[in-house]
């Protein structure tokens, strides 16, 4: 492997990571801009559910904020990330577990999602970018926080 193959997936890595660690900060804004601007994300519940798409950065933003700012924490914590680097583009897959608790009807409702990622990357001008994202929820789990 290349110095040039072990730097791309390092920056990848840290690409992915970045986005679980602002979406803790509930930062949408900034999760937006570790997009192309074109760029898409598509989910997935179950690997037979319904694929829905959301396309554009000003879009991800949008969804990315209505998820998480009504949380009263949100945490995610990444697993295994494997790259397969094509030049200035790669793919990705990448797993994740994140957790959101939210207030409903007076109790803390927490709910963990367990995340497969697969990524599309792009490099511009040097940077790595998501060019398109599905999220595969494969195991969601929710219930009253602490009982």
């Amino acid at each position: 492997m290349t110095m040039q193959e072990l730097m791309d997936r390092a920056e990848l890595k840290d690409l992915v990571d970045t986005f679980s660690n602002l979406a803790d900060v509930k930062d949408a804004a900034s999760q937006g801009e570790l997009f192309l601007p074109d760029g898409w994300l598509e989910f997935q519940l179950g690997f037979d559910g319904e694929i829905k798409k959301i396309e554009g950065r000003e879009a991800l933003v949008q969804a990315f904020a209505a998820t998480i700012n009504p949380c009263k924490a949100v945490y995610h914590i990444n697993g295994q990330h494997t790259v397969t680097l094509h030049g200035d583009e790669a793919e990705g897959i990448a797993y994740c577990t994140a957790t959101l608790v939210n207030n409903v009807d007076g109790k803390d409702i927490i709910t963990s999602n367990y995340v497969r990622y697969s990524d599309l990357y792009t490099r511009v001008d040097g940077k790595w970018y998501i060019k398109r994202r599905r999220t595969t929820f494969l195991i969601s789990d929710r219930h009253e926080l602490n009982k």
